[in-house]
């Protein structure tokens, strides 16, 4: 489980955009396609997918890192109490806190484990606590993990009040863990919603262009049909296709955004969830279903 810096998730953000949207371009020029009324969309469904298809590149690398950063902030704050909890229970039969760290750096912390085994080496080569611990709050990353290396850091100063400083502390990580699980409960019905509102929209596109539209179209080829001009000439299946597979599109990448800001707090955490539900629009609407 990897951690990925802001710069390099904005640098690769950068990159995924100008791929795809150098792409986007060869795409445009190559398709032959030129806006011209009276559509100006195109009409061409591999030329519309593959539009798409830009789109999703552009989201789907910093929808990954987003989501390894997520579970690494997630699995982190899950640990922390754990590892106070810990600590705190070897402390309570005797044992100092650096020999306490010692043991509790043998055991499985998710990512915490390895930062904390090097603190520790870093100790017993260096001699330098308060650095060490202050380069472990920096391995973390997340502000928990600072506050973490200043917890350990008064805790070995004070000496005699260590047991109330990490029961304190295990406190405060917990109400903050049990804090940050409960609101993604309360939010995950949300991103259900937004779930269900394209399953939606899909069916109701599926039974407009198969069960109404296309009977239509059939009616527009027939030549009795068109010499009495009951049918405009400018009935096409295949704008009314790729008008309800962008609607779908629009849909799909707003929604996500959405639902990573409500889950996540943060719009880009939503990458991961629009790049699904984009990934289901183009599948959906290039399936049998529709031949």
């Amino acid at each position: 489980m990897n951690y990925y810096d802001e710069d390099i998730v904005k640098i690769i953000q950068i990159t995924s955009v100008l791929a795809g949207t150098i792409l986007f371009i060869l795409i445009f020029i190559t398709g032959g396609y030129f806006p011209t009324p009276p559509y100006w969309i195109p009409l061409s469904r591999r030329l519309n997918t593959g539009f798409v298809l830009c789109f999703l590149l552009m989201m789907l690398v910093p929808a990954y890192l987003e989501w390894e950063n997520n579970r690494y902030v997630s699995a982190v704050e899950k640990n922390l109490p754990r590892l106070l909890r810990d600590i705190m229970d070897e402390i309570q039969s005797g044992v100092p806190l650096m020999f306490a760290l010692e043991d509790a750096s043998r055991n499985d912390y998710g990512p915490i484990s390895e930062p904390l085994l090097m603190t520790m080496n870093r100790i017993n080569v260096t001699s330098d606590i308060k650095g060490s611990f202050s380069w472990l709050g920096e391995k973390l990353v997340i502000p928990q993990g600072k506050r973490l290396s200043l917890i350990l850091t008064e805790a070995y100063n004070t000496g005699g009040n260590l047991r109330d400083i990490l029961e304190s502390s295990h406190e405060i990580f917990s109400i903050l863990s049990d804090f940050k699980e409960e609101r993604e409960s309360l939010s995950t019905p949300y991103l259900y919603v937004i779930y269900l509102g394209l399953f939606v929209f899909l069916t109701i596109s599926w039974v407009l262009l198969t069960r109404f539209l296309a009977p239509i179209s059939e009616l527009v080829g027939n030549t009795n049909i068109q010499s009495a001009d009951l049918v405009s000439g400018f009935f096409n299946l295949n704008y009314y296709w790729a008008v309800l597979f962008w609607a779908s599109v629009i849909e799909s990448i707003v929604g996500g955004l959405i639902g990573g800001k409500i889950k996540h707090g943060k719009l880009s955490r939503g990458f991961i969830y629009a790049s699904v539900l984009l990934a289901i629009t183009i599948l959906f609407f290039n399936s049998r279903l529709f031949r």
